[in-house]
């Protein structure tokens, strides 16, 4: 029997530990960015959604489309901000039911 060289199989065992921690860390970090960009893609798609839902209440203007034709003052403000809150409740899922 040859005799076993302990400070050889540890230093084998300190290189190969080393090995596999490196790949750990570079598994952990690949996955972190994955996890990173379908965070930032789904932050984007629901931004979009939210822009989505809040551009309407923005593009609203009070005052009346400028007319070349005609002078009239049209109606009044609290007329068009009535007509214009009618017509976010106007909608009847069941209107077409008999």
């Amino acid at each position: 029997m040859s005799p076993l060289n302990i400070a050889k199989i540890e230093q084998e065992a300190r290189r190969m530990r080393a090995e596999e921690m490196q790949r750990i860390s570079g598994l952990i970090s690949a996955r972190l960015v994955q996890y990173g960009q379908l965070l930032a893609a789904t932050g984007k798609t629901g931004l979009a959604a939210l822009a989505s839902i809040l551009r309407p209440l923005f593009a609203w203007n009070p005052q009346a489309p400028v007319s070349h034709q005609s002078t009239a003052a049209g109606p009044s403000v609290l007329t068009r901000l009535s007509l214009s809150l009618r017509g976010l409740f106007r909608w009847n899922p069941q209107a077409d039911r008999s």
